[in-house]
């Protein structure tokens, strides 16, 4: 009996002890206050962290049970109210593109380690801190905008911190800004091999506001032989050609072109729109030939539904002139009188073909093309420029992430215009959105002032739906390019449309209607208006249903036959 006591004694005191747990997140202590909302800037390909620290109690049981630190689900919207919609739902990044590390710096064995103390020689402290570290790698397709919430846990009471941690992580593209005054210099032409041929392409956006009277240059191989330098014995001066080979862009008649100084220009069509990004490329062979490529190789219809043809040029030309690989004299100069923006422009030791710049023209990853040097503008910005430079914008290479809409609900004959609204739209030659499959064509309405004069919200494009054959929820995505549409598995967020049928009949008989699961789900305010237009049909009511029949009699012993 007393062993018994004892045992129960033993247990009631365990019971106490573990109530007794309590969890709080360390506050600032880790460079972060996870008690309040914090937002994490994010780059392809550059990995971001959120710090998780969690103070906890002295107990012995903690050695047993251990505190984690686990992701959250379910909606947060009123613990955090300026998660407005649409970042009230929290999407995680894609777990391929996330890992965790604990306060060591060493990876843990699985997704929640547990943390270790020393023994029973070296108890836990009263306020031992268990420290993690959420990782997120952008990669291609998950350039979106999350948010996160983790909280606390302890096993041995079930007990978890009073507040959840909650994160916005903003993946953001990087580009480079031109003035007009500003102008790079880079020491590439010395690793190119002038008998290989080379090839270079950039996304350019001219900005309207630039002067129409003189030529925006892109990039410029250039000479600085015999600059500054007097004559030899014989009284001979050697300064090259000044120009070697260069794209430009001309704003007045929209007009990109070839110069140097060994055979003069080639022009492309003058239809080439500033406020716009445009990807343009030159390709010049060992044995001479060139092409100027602007926004594609060949005609293509911006959408099947339709017989728009997107704008293009392919300019043949030819010419001897070659960087200048000698010493220090060869240079690449990028902007020279240039307003606008640039970005991924990358130089390739040897010529390529128009299906290699089509290529180059739907890629995100440059990393495996055998470039001689490429500059992102986030991990290899362009020597020269102040970080005033570079701001915050999305490419047409850039895949981006619907989040919302304006009309959740539409008729099945479609023909219904809707903004769509999302994250990193660039303003290009062939947006597109697509529900379920189907692809329209979109407009831009709003994005984000690419000088930084204001904080980043979302992006807003405007389609019209295609119809459907029938009721139905499908998946809106969109694309800048027309051809990279939003990755759902890789935003972890699904913004759906319903084609409904735009009229009912209903004859007035029973419980006659129409109902659609879900529809309140996907209306951006959780709140419902509804309307209809009616027409009530004019006529005698709908007559009664006949009286039921008796019931049959039955005869049985005595009665009459």
């Amino acid at each position: 009996m007393a062993r018994l006591l004892q045992l129960v004694a033993a247990c009631m005191l365990m019971i106490g002890v573990a109530n007794a747990q309590t969890l709080a997140w360390c506050g600032g202590q880790q460079g972060i206050s996870t008690l309040t909302e914090s937002t994490i800037p994010a780059s392809l390909g550059v990995e971001a962290a959120i710090p998780l620290c969690v103070l906890r109690s002295a107990d012995n049981t903690v050695r047993t049970y251990g505190v984690e630190v686990r992701k959250v689900f379910d909606e947060v919207a009123d613990s955090f109210p300026t998660f407005a919609t649409p970042y009230d739902e929290i999407n995680f990044p894609p777990e391929a593109d996330t890992r965790w590390e604990d306060g060591t710096g060493d990876s843990p064995t699985s997704n929640w380690e547990r943390e270790q103390d020393g023994g029973e020689a070296n108890p836990l402290a009263a306020a031992d801190e268990f420290n993690q570290k959420f990782y997120f790698k952008p990669s291609v397709g998950s350039e979106c905008v999350y948010t996160v919430c983790f909280e606390g846990f302890y096993a041995g009471d079930n007990s978890t911190t009073a507040e959840k941690s909650c994160h916005k992580i903003e993946v953001k593209n990087t580009v480079a800004y031109f003035d007009g005054a500003d102008m790079a210099t880079e020491s590439v032409s010395t690793s190119l091999t002038p008998q290989n041929g080379f090839f270079a392409a950039a996304w350019v956006y001219p900005a309207c506001d630039a002067s129409a009277d003189g030529n925006m240059t892109i990039l410029s191989f250039e000479s600085d032989r015999g600059e500054g330098e007097g004559p030899d014995e014989f009284g001979r001066t050697d300064s090259g050609l000044k120009v070697r080979n260069s794209i430009n862009y001309q704003p007045s008649t929209g007009t990109f072109f070839y110069y140097d100084c060994y055979m003069g220009e080639a022009m492309s069509k003058p239809e080439y729109c500033c406020d716009k990004w445009h990807y343009v490329g030159l390709s010049i062979t060992e044995e001479g030939k060139g092409q100027l490529f602007v926004d594609g190789i060949g005609p293509k219809l911006m959408s099947e539904r339709e017989r728009d043809i997107i704008k293009y040029s392919v300019v043949d030309f030819e010419t001897q002139s070659r960087p200048d690989t000698t010493g220090n004299s060869g240079k690449l100069r990028i902007g020279r009188n240039f307003r606008g923006y640039m970005d991924d422009l990358g130089i390739w030791d040897e010529s390529k073909t128009p299906g290699d710049f089509n290529t180059f023209h739907h890629t995100r990853d440059f990393s495996n093309t055998g470039y001689a040097e490429f500059w992102d503008m986030t991990v290899n910005p362009l020597a020269g420029l102040q970080s005033e430079n570079f701001k915050k914008t999305a490419t047409p290479a850039v895949t981006p992430c619907v989040l919302g809409m304006e009309h959740s609900v539409g008729p099945v004959d479609g023909a219904c215009v809707t903004e769509i609204y999302g994250w990193n739209f660039a303003d290009g030659i062939n947006p597109k959105c697509s529900f379920g499959g189907v692809e329209t064509k979109a407009a831009m309405v709003s994005s984000n002032p690419m000088d930084g004069s204001s904080a980043r919200t979302i992006d807003t494009i405007k389609c019209e739906t295609p119809g459907h054959v029938s009721p139905r929820f499908v998946d809106v995505t969109a694309s800048n390019n027309g051809f990279n549409f939003t990755d759902l598995a890789k935003t972890g967020k699904t913004v759906k449309h319903l084609f409904l049928e735009s009229s009912l009949y209903l004859t007035g008989e029973g419980n006659g209607g129409a109902e659609a699961d879900s529809v309140c789900n996907d209306l951006p305010t959780k709140a419902v208006s509804f309307g209809a237009w009616v027409c009530p049909k004019c006529g005698p009511p709908v007559p009664p249903p006949p009286p039921s029949p008796p019931p049959p009699q039955i005869l049985g012993e005595g009665n009459d036959a």
